[in-house]
């Protein structure tokens, strides 16, 4: 990345407290309502850095035509993906704060005064700032997650366990997330293509000092398209696999256990690799720490029709639903 291939600089920009950074491609259209959401926060000392991953004359175009000298667009001669982009845009920032946010969804316009003073009040030496949120699924509207992160409770357990078979595991997605930028710098976004904020907040969370400070508002506005495939929803449980195994040092045996009899069984069965589950099951034995909740989660899975499944997280999906 050049000078030259950003609108603004460091020599125009005014004072920053926050960067929003938001990866893009080919999608003007939504992009534009991001930008929207981050120019209408009630701080005033940010900037907003769209990266632009890839040639796309016309997003460039459509961000161009936005009067805001608090708006730098970063391109990418070359698509890095979704990580990549994200790390050019914290490299090009210049805020004390990054908050992500990705493309399709929007924040309240408190978001960004908000984090700040709850990361403050913590008293935390690199917080790690999230916030409840507005999920939008079709026609229905939830708020996620169900609880908040516990004070110690170790950030695998809370994103992968769940507590009973009806209850869902934690929700922390990227938009909510707004970290130093030093702490940005330090841990960049992997690029894994499937798990990746998980794998991020591991990280991000095993540095000596993080710590995970949790605003209890839905200042994030996040739409999920069931239509829609998403470089996070991976359905190969062999890269699943080998997901868990890489991060099994950051992972408690509980959580270990979880995602191999929950999430990646429930992959290999849908692929009818019944070899697969058993290995699957042997692993989580061996090299995790399986509740029984765990063994009735993996019989349901190897046993129930998906379609009982969907209709069990639909279920699940109304007990946070908002009026």
């Amino acid at each position: 990345m050049k000078d030259a291939d950003m609108k603004g600089g460091a020599a125009e920009a005014p004072p920053v407290t926050v960067s929003a950074v938001i990866p893009t491609r080919n999608r003007p259209h939504l992009v534009l309502n991001a930008v929207e959401s981050v120019r209408a926060q009630t701080i005033k000392d940010l900037e907003i850095v769209v990266v632009v991953d890839g040639p796309d004359p016309a997003t460039v175009a459509a961000l161009e035509a936005v009067e805001d000298r608090r708006l730098r667009i970063v391109q990418n001669p070359a698509s890095l993906g979704p990580a990549g982009a994200r790390n050019a845009g914290v490299q090009a920032a210049l805020g004390e704060w990054i908050a992500f946010l990705d493309d399709d969804d929007s924040w309240a316009p408190e978001k960004l005064e908000r984090q700040p003073a709850a990361a403050k009040a913590s008293g935390a030496k690199l917080p790690v700032v999230s916030c409840s949120t507005s999920v939008s699924i079709g026609e229905r509207r939830y708020v996620w997650p169900q609880r908040r992160p516990e004070p110690g409770e170790p950030i695998s357990d809370y994103l992968i366990d769940r507590r009973s078979p009806l209850s869902r595991p934690g929700y922390l997605a990227t938009p909510t997330i707004m970290v130093p930028r030093s702490l940005a710098l330090a841990v960049p976004m992997p690029d894994y293509r499937h798990f990746e904020d998980w794998g991020w907040l591991f990280r991000a969370l095993d540095q000596p000092g993080a710590e995970l400070v949790f605003v209890d508002e839905p200042l994030c506005f996040v739409e999920i398209d069931e239509g829609r495939a998403s470089l996070h929803s991976v359905d190969d449980w062999r890269q699943a696999f080998e997901w868990a195994r890489t991060h099994r040092p950051l992972m408690t045996g509980n959580a270990y256990a979880a995602f191999l009899m929950t999430k990646v069984v429930g992959m290999a069965r849908r692929e009818g690799d019944w070899n697969a589950v058993r290995r699957l099951l042997a692993e989580a034995t061996r090299a995790g720490d399986p509740k029984m909740r765990h063994y009735l989660m993996f019989f349901g899975t190897c046993v129930v029709p998906p379609s009982f499944h969907r209709r069990v997280r639909a279920a699940t999906h109304s007990d946070a639903a908002t009026a």
